[in-house]
């Protein structure tokens, strides 16, 4: 798992991002050559426009985060994946023909554009495909071992349909309601245990926490590189919503939603959205300025 802004994002969709970005830039480079030979102009190195080539691959891939080309159904679903690169590559374009607008040179030819367009899409729907193939849907899932095996653990198993649930430890905190679940005492070495199921998350589900924290046992997991979470944060994650069942006063202790790192990705957040929009009324004022004329 690698951490970006406070999320945990799988080395597979990371795999797929840096492949994406590659794509992107050649095929920025490929419409750019490509028109260029329609018209028999001279191809100069890519070197001497670098900048038209890449503010391209940064502004569909900042346009395919932002519509969720990297959300968990869009990672399973190569059909879902392909309508959600459509819309980001059609914000992307009017994004840069906006800056072509404002900035002469910044960006791609609007034919150079068209071309490096349909071959962005054609090149990132074969990665996602050949990717999919090599690593299969489950790539891109979250692998989960859950400490617990108690009635919290229980609903965890049934809500979780994101992670993949690949493990039950119990932790002597309850009686177990998981058949499949293996006792701690079985288990010599909890962080080894962890990574022979390539777990990429291991989830605290305890009913009672009171002498059971496997403290030694969440360090030795944590230095291992696994992201430890606990339930409250966990349903937090997956529901969007607190779940007051589980709170308890440690989570509001802990909890990332008091955590000034959030100001960062929330001023990304903000940029962007103030971006988007602004691209939106350039190009709806004609249309609004007609409506105001006759509702004059």
């Amino acid at each position: 798992m690698f951490r970006l802004f406070k999320h945990y994002v799988p080395h597979a969709v990371l795999l797929l991002g840096l492949l994406d970005a590659v794509m992107l830039v050649l095929a920025a480079e490929a419409g750019w050559v490509l028109r260029a030979h329609q018209i028999d102009m001279f191809v100069d190195p890519i070197s001497t426009r670098l900048l038209p080539v890449f503010s391209f691959a940064v502004a569909l891939q900042l346009a395919m985060v932002a519509v969720g080309v990297y959300g968990i159904d869009a990672l399973i679903s190569l059909r879902f994946a392909a309508a959600r690169l459509l819309v980001a590559i059609s914000l992307g374009v009017i994004f840069l023909s906006i800056m072509f607008f404002l900035f002469p040179g910044s960006t791609l030819w609007r034919s150079n554009s068209l071309y490096a367009m349909i071959i962005a899409f054609i090149l990132l729907v074969l990665v996602r495909g050949l990717l999919g193939s090599v690593l299969g849907s489950e790539g891109f899932k979250r692998r989960l071992l859950v400490l617990g095996a108690g009635p919290r653990a229980e609903r965890v198993r049934k809500l979780a349909s994101e992670p993949i649930v690949v493990g039950h430890v119990a932790m002597n905190d309850c009686k177990s309601v998981i058949p499949t679940a293996i006792a701690r005492e079985h288990i010599d070495n909890l962080a080894e245990h962890a990574m022979l199921l390539n777990a990429s998350e291991v989830l605290l589900a305890l009913e009672e926490r009171r002498n059971a924290l496997p403290l030694n046992d969440l360090i030795r997991v944590k230095t291992t590189g696994v992201h430890v979470n606990e339930l409250s944060s966990f349903l937090e994650r997956e529901t969007g919503r607190v779940d007051l069942d589980t709170v308890n006063p440690s989570w509001l202790i802990f909890s990332d939603g008091f955590s000034s790192g959030r100001r960062i990705s929330s001023f990304a957040k903000r940029i962007f959205d103030m971006i988007v929009s602004l691209q939106l009324l350039i190009l709806s004022a004609p249309l609004i300025l007609i409506t105001a004329i006759l509702i004059k």
